[in-house]
């Protein structure tokens, strides 16, 4: 058996080594010049969040995974952050504090089906005005928010899984689910729970 430094074999000091740096590999934000902790960070002061400046995704995992309910999308363009502020907290964040937004562009089936869920039992959804939707949403999700000429729709109630008010097929609460029917545009905001 060889032996190395401190009468430790050499295999295995080799072995903690490479354990050390596989570690920091996989905690970006401990190793010197790794990526978490480089990332740039913004905070949008009307709803309290943090987000990524230039994050901003068009797939339609998320919606798809959320809010199957949806059957006629058009474009999404979504992105997500974090409740807190990540360069004051543990690199690996806890379980409720990210949430994502989305700027859904819906077809016309999908806007009818959609309101019609929404005043389903025939009473109308909740209207919210423009100002009370965009200051929830973050600048990146914002820029793709066009204006409604009519008030919005809340329909949380008819995005949200059997017997719940406000919570998605995926899990996620539900803080905001504004459909403006003019522009066919639904606004969505989820927290992690």
């Amino acid at each position: 058996m060889t032996r190395g430094v401190g009468g430790r074999s050499l295999p295995a000091l080799g072995s903690a080594v490479l354990l050390a740096l596989a570690l920091s590999a996989c905690l970006p934000g401990l190793s010197p010049g790794g990526g978490r902790a480089q990332e740039e960070w913004a905070l949008d002061e009307p709803s309290g969040l943090y987000y990524r400046p230039d994050l901003i995704a068009q797939s339609v995992g998320p919606v798809e995974e959320h809010f199957p309910q949806l059957t006629d999308v058009a474009e999404v363009r979504w992105t997500e952050g974090r409740a807190t502020d990540p360069q004051d907290r543990a690199p690996i964040p806890a379980p409720d504090d990210g949430w994502w937004q989305a700027a859904i562009d819906l077809g016309p089936d999908g806007v009818g089906e959609l309101g019609a869920a929404a005043s389903d039992g025939g009473s109308d959804a909740a209207v919210l005005d423009e100002s009370a939707v965009r200051e929830q949403i973050v600048p990146t999700v914002e820029h793709s928010v066009r204006e409604c000429p009519e008030p919005w729709n809340d329909v949380r109630a008819a995005l949200s899984r059997a017997g719940s008010s406000n919570i998605s097929e995926a899990g996620d609460l539900i803080a905001l689910a504004a459909l403006c029917e003019d522009t066919g545009q639904l606004v969505t905001f989820a927290r992690d729970m």
